[in-house]
């Protein structure tokens, strides 16, 4: 992760904020172990306001505590990855469908920019894809004006950006870059104005996360099938 400089200033928050915007882009993987000490030197600061920042994302279940210096990025359950995926289902759409009712030729074109720069990274970085492709649903989100869904959702992709970051690792670039990627169908309906067809090419591109999911349940099943059989204990 790029260092990024943080002034004196409201020190705790910053690094809040950073290490929020860094899970949502997918800047971390699941299960990845993250030291206070080690944060702390890459943002030059002390430990104090690094462990604050830290501890105010484990009490939003962003970060598990393993030790008492180091914590985990979670490693969500197939269940929880679901409930995520419909949350974001309904309220990104929802958001989607608002845009469609008023969004303007200037939002429109940044949204196309957005995309272009996506499809762009998909085919060489799939870090970067990840960072833009959250890019691309946030804007979308702040265009809405609805900051009570757009806050909800932002917590969502706390939660889920690590794994976000594996899809777009792990789908094939073609399907990233083609001219059908779901970005394609949500940009149509926005400038057609067609307030329902955005929003429902916004849940099924939410939607496509399932198949995140359920490679996830595969490999659960496969390590489970390989794993020895337990020792019966001893009477």
């Amino acid at each position: 992760m790029a260092v990024k400089p943080v002034s004196r200033e409201n020190l705790s928050s910053q690094l809040y904020n950073s290490l929020r915007a860094a899970l949502m882009e997918g800047q971390f993987s699941p299960g990845q172990r993250l030291t206070i000490s080690a944060v702390a030197e890459e943002y030059g600061t002390s430990i104090t306001p690094v462990r604050e920042a830290i501890f105010r994302l484990v009490s939003e279940r962003a970060l598990e505590v393993r030790a008492a210096t180091s914590v985990q990025v979670p490693r969500l359950s197939p269940a929880d990855l679901r409930e995520i995926v419909r949350i974001r289902i309904e309220l990104e759409g929802l958001a989607a469908y608002r845009v469609g009712e008023i969004a303007t030729d200037e939002q429109l074109a940044e949204l196309e920019r957005i995309n272009a720069d996506f499809i762009k990274a998909a085919a060489v970085d799939s870090a970067e894809a990840a960072r833009i492709n959250r890019a691309f649903h946030f804007a979308i989100l702040r265009f809405a004006g609805m900051p009570i869904v757009e806050g909800i959702c932002e917590n969502m992709w706390v939660l889920m950006g690590p794994f976000l970051r594996i899809f777009h690792e792990r789908i094939p670039v073609r399907q990233l870059t083609g001219d059908d990627h779901k970005h394609y169908n949500i940009l149509a309906a926005l400038k057609r104005h067609d307030a329902e067809a955005a929003k429902r090419a916004m849940q099924e591109d939410v939607a496509w996360s399932e198949a995140l999911v359920q490679m996830l349940e595969r490999e659960e099943a496969e390590a489970a099938d390989a794993a020895p059989p337990a020792k019966p204990a001893r009477r």
